[in-house]
């Protein structure tokens, strides 16, 4: 079975794009525990600041394309299923992120 060169690309660029929001929810605690720790550092020094924004904090910046892309990616993946392009062991590794 042979899947166009463009699809191949979409599914690594789609699956990096996976990558980069698991990298950010697994950091979010971290970032929100950075930004106490930082606000309770500023009001022991005396400054009267705001704490720092969790976004600059976390590894990925955090964008409102990135919950759309998430819908999409699974879209894309259902319709791969449907026409049948994608090999069974791939199929069954997907499995677990389109459900």
């Amino acid at each position: 079975m042979r899947l166009p060169t463009r699809t191949i690309y979409e599914v690594i660029r789609l699956s990096g794009d996976r990558d980069k929001r698991l990298a950010n929810i697994y950091s979010l605690s971290t970032a929100r525990l950075a930004s106490i720790v930082i606000s309770i550092a500023q009001s022991v020094g005396g400054k009267k600041a705001e704490p720092p924004d969790i976004d600059k904090l976390i590894p990925f910046p955090l964008d409102p394309e990135s919950a759309r892309a998430m819908d999409e990616t699974n879209e894309v993946y259902k319709k791969l299923i449907r026409q049948r392009k994608l090999p069974i062991h791939v199929i069954a590794a997907l499995k677990k992120v389109i459900s």
